[in-house]
C-alpha cells in the first residue's frame, strides 16, 4: 500500500490522506475529496479514446460525469504492478433504481443531455478509438447461429435447462431472424451514415449500477465501452432493463421516450432501428451462451432461473412491440 500511496503521489501530485480497497477499486481520501483507483483492462489508447470523450461531453456542457485526472504528464492513467489503472473523483450517492419511474425519468433526461452533448467528438491522434457504427446485422447474424449452434448442443444433453432450450429456441431464432431482415433496410444504413457525419458516441453500458444520484444531481460513470454509435442502442437497452421490472408496459417505454425527446430529437429512423433492437432476443441469447460456455457448479441453477424468466416474458414482450407505435 505503501508503494502505491508513493507512486500516485508522485504521479498526480495530491494530499492523500488515506487509502482503502473499494468494491471496485482503492478509495483514496485527500484534502481535494474522494477519487476512486481503478484498475483498468483498456489498451493505453482505448483509455485516452475515453477520456477524451468525457473531456468533450465536459466542455460541451455536460459535466456529470466521471472525469479522469491526468498525471503530470498529461496521462490518463498510470501503471502501477505492471498494470494500468485510472484515477477519478468519487461517485458518493445512491444507485439509480430501474423499478422507480422518477429515478427512470431522471435518467432518461440524464441520457438525452449525454447524447447532445456527444456531437463532434474527434479523438485524440494517440487514442484508439472503438467503432460500433453499422455493425448490428453482423451482430444478429453471429449470435444467431451461436442460437443454433447451441439448439445442437442441447440436444445432445439432458438437463432441465437443455429441455427448456430446446422447446423455445425455434420460437426466438425466428423473432431474431425477423430483426435482421428488418435491419437491413436502407433506413438503418441511413441513420448510420446520418450519426457518422454527426460524430456523435453512446455510453454503451447505461444500465443502473453505472448511473448515481448525489448531492449534485444525476451522474453517469464508467464510460469503458463507450464508442461510435447509435444513440438508440443506449435507449433500446435502457428501455429494455426497464421493461423488465414493469412487465414489459408500454406507457413506462412511452415515459421514457417523452422525456428524452424533450431534450433530444428521435427521428422515424430512430424508432424504426429502436423497435428492431428491441425485438431481437438478446436475453435468451445472453443466458443460453453463458449456460452453455460456463463450467461453474452454480451455472444450471441460477441460469434456468433466468431462462424462465425469458419465457415468462414472452406474451408480456408481443404485446410490447404490437403496441410499439403507443411510444412514438
Amino acid at each position: 500500500m505503501h508503494g502505491l500511496e508513493k507512486s500516485i503521489t508522485a504521479q498526480y501530485k495530491i494530499d492523500i490522506k488515506n487509502i482503502v480497497p473499494g468494491r471496485e477499486g482503492f478509495i483514496i481520501t485527500t484534502s481535494q475529496g474522494k477519487y476512486l483507483l481503478k484498475e483498468s483492462n483498456l489498451h493505453p489508447g482505448r483509455i485516452r479514446f475515453v477520456h477524451g470523450a468525457k473531456e468533450h461531453l465536459y466542455n460541451n456542457g455536460f459535466k456529470n460525469l466521471d472525469r479522469y485526472l491526468c498525471t503530470v504528464k498529461g496521462e490518463p492513467y498510470i501503471v502501477f504492478d505492471e498494470k494500468y489503472h485510472t484515477l477519478s473523483r468519487l461517485a458518493e450517492g445512491r444507485v439509480c433504481n430501474f423499478g422507480s419511474r422518477d429515478d427512470v425519468r431522471s435518467a432518461a433526461c440524464l441520457l438525452a443531455q449525454l447524447h447532445a452533448a456527444s456531437k463532434g467528438y474527434v479523438p485524440p491522434g494517440n487514442s484508439l478509438a472503438r467503432d460500433e457504427l453499422g455493425k448490428l446485422p453482423g451482430v444478429f447474424h453471429r449470435r444467431l447461429r451461436e442460437i443454433k449452434r447451441m439448439e445442437r448442443m442441447a440436444s445432445r444433453r439432458k438437463s432441465q435447462f437443455d429441455h427448456m432450450y430446446l422447446k423455445y429456441a425455434g420460437y426466438f431464432y425466428d423473432m431474431g431472424k425477423e430483426a435482421l431482415d428488418y435491419i437491413l433496410s436502407p433506413l438503418y444504413n441511413k441513420l448510420v451514415d446520418e450519426t457518422r457525419k454527426e460524430g456523435a458516441f453512446c455510453h454503451h453500458d447505461f444500465t443502473y449500477s453505472n448511473i448515481y444520484f448525489t448531492e449534485n444531481g444525476p451522474m453517469v460513470v464508467n464510460f469503458d465501452y463507450c464508442c461510435f454509435d447509435l444513440k438508440v442502442y443506449d435507449i433500446s437497452n435502457f428501455i429494455r432493463r426497464r421493461m423488465r421490472k414493469c412487465n414489459w408496459d408500454i406507457s413506462e417505454a412511452k415515459a421514457i421516450t417523452t422525456v428524452y425527446r424533450s431534450m433530444e430529437s428521435l427521428s422515424p429512423e430512430d424508432f424504426y432501428v429502436m423497435k428492431i433492437i428491441l425485438q431481437f432476443p438478446q436475453k435468451f441469447w445472453r443466458v443460453a451462451n453463458r449456460y452453455y460456455n460456463s463450467r461453474r457448479s452454480w451455472a444450471e441453477r441460477v441460469l434456468t432461473r433466468k431462462l424462465e424468466e425469458v419465457i415468462e416474458e414472452i406474451e408480456p414482450h408481443k404485446r410490447f412491440l404490437e403496441n410499439y407505435e403507443l411510444i412514438i
